[in-house]
């Protein structure tokens, strides 16, 4: 669950990830941390639009990769006019809007979630805040990362924290999983392949590995084809011919697919089967049915590590497992020598809205997910079908029962 609306409590005329009306009512500068539909709330409302209209000085920081993404995406390519570039290692002097007197240094950092996330890093005369937006840095990368290296004192860390639970202290690295999923094809030669992803970007990894394994293009769709322009490094690994090979990660999906071993990337699923120990990252479902363990998303372990290099005086949550209560995350982060004052509670922020959409996971293992529209914004059943997916959410109550 999300826990962060947006509005950084040390500075709140800045907001991240969230223009909804409550963050247009307080904030005069916006940044996005990557563009996966879930920290882009509101972006694409007719109530943001007016108010960045009639508000000509403000301005939507974000990384090169995020503004040529938003800039060619339907939902949002009308505001390509005020998305501003904030460059990687970069400090950045940013003034208030409202008031030129009151400025902040802004820095930012690769997350390691999808082509152009960020980390960002503020400061200013109400602290040092670094926001971490979705992240995935391995345990042995943190001690190498730049804010780490910078030694910069952390006052407050808005980090994500989706799979903090000592149940998750493993996941696979994405280089073990893609290492079992093209183990996995070279054993069916003549067979067609479906890769179910859940988001536009994030699993850009597989489908350059899989291209320079196989020498495979991976069949994708027009608007997700043009979407790599940007990155002909994976461009060169994709095709919009669905004839022309048997990988697919096409949506919806293609006839040419309709026969094939279905493999859905995802993670969730694997985190509530805790009554399970999995000796691979890839599991099958039923016939021509697999999971595929593949996180862009920091374990327990990597949370726990991050947090401990960081060493920050205080931590404010931007996601949460949806099970974990106030008292349990307090008692946890004493277990990392953080005992804050006053004790941290929290609510789910816009709960229906915060839907972790790029995940399919938690329908039951016999359910149909092909017609789930969930972060690609296509077809006229994308809000019924988000109201399904939120019921399931809210009515989930135990892992489900494989058969």
């Amino acid at each position: 669950m999300c826990t962060f609306n947006g509005i950084l409590k040390e500075y709140p005329w800045i907001s991240i990830d969230s223009f909804l009306t409550t963050n247009c009512q307080v904030s005069q500068v916006f940044f996005i941390s990557h563009i996966h539909t879930d920290h882009l709330r509101g972006l694409d409302e007719p109530i943001f639009a007016e108010y960045i209209t009639n508000n000509r000085s403000i301005r939507i920081y974000c990384s090169e990769a995020s503004r040529h993404f938003l800039s060619i995406l339907p939902a949002y390519k009308h505001l390509s006019q005020f998305y501003s570039i904030i460059n990687v290692d970069q400090p950045y002097t940013i003034e208030n809007p409202m008031d030129k007197n009151i400025a902040i240094t802004v820095t930012c950092f690769g997350s390691g979630h999808c082509p152009g996330s960020l980390m960002l890093l503020f400061e200013g005369s109400h602290g040092t805040v670094l926001y971490t937006g979705d992240f995935r840095l391995y345990s042995h990368q943190s001690n190498r990362h730049r804010i780490i290296l910078s030694k910069k004192p952390i006052d407050t860390l808005y980090i994500d924290m989706t799979f903090f639970e000592p149940s998750i202290r493993q996941l696979p690295e994405r280089e073990q999983a893609c290492q079992e999923l093209i183990h996995f094809i070279e054993q069916y030669d003549n067979r067609y392949f479906y890769l179910k992803t859940s988001a536009r970007v994030g699993y850009e990894y597989i489908y350059t590995s899989l291209y320079q394994h196989f020498g495979i293009l991976i069949h994708v769709n027009s608007e997700q084809y043009h979407l790599y322009d940007y990155l002909p490094q994976v461009q060169q690994a994709l095709t919009i011919d669905a004839h022309g090979t048997r990988l697919h990660a096409c949506w919806p999906k293609c006839s040419c697919a309709k026969s094939s071993i279905k493999i859905v990337l995802s993670v969730l699923w694997f985190t509530l089967q805790q009554q399970q120990q999995f000796n691979s990252p890839l599991i099958q479902i039923s016939t021509d049915y697999y999971r595929l363990c593949y996180s862009l998303h920091s374990s327990y372990n990597e949370i726990c590590t991050f947090i401990k290099q960081i060493s920050p005086t205080h931590i404010h949550p931007i996601a949460l497992p949806n099970q974990i209560t106030p008292s349990r995350f307090n008692e946890l982060l004493k277990q990392l020598g953080i005992d804050q004052f006053p004790t941290i509670y929290f609510s789910p922020s816009n709960f229906e809205q915060q839907i972790k959409r790029r995940y399919q996971t938690i329908e039951n293992n016999n359910s149909n997910d092909d017609n789930d529209e969930l972060d690609f914004d296509c077809g006229q059943n994308q809000e019924n079908n988000e109201k399904q997916l939120y019921k399931r959410i809210s009515n989930l109550q135990q892992p489900p029962t494989k058969k």
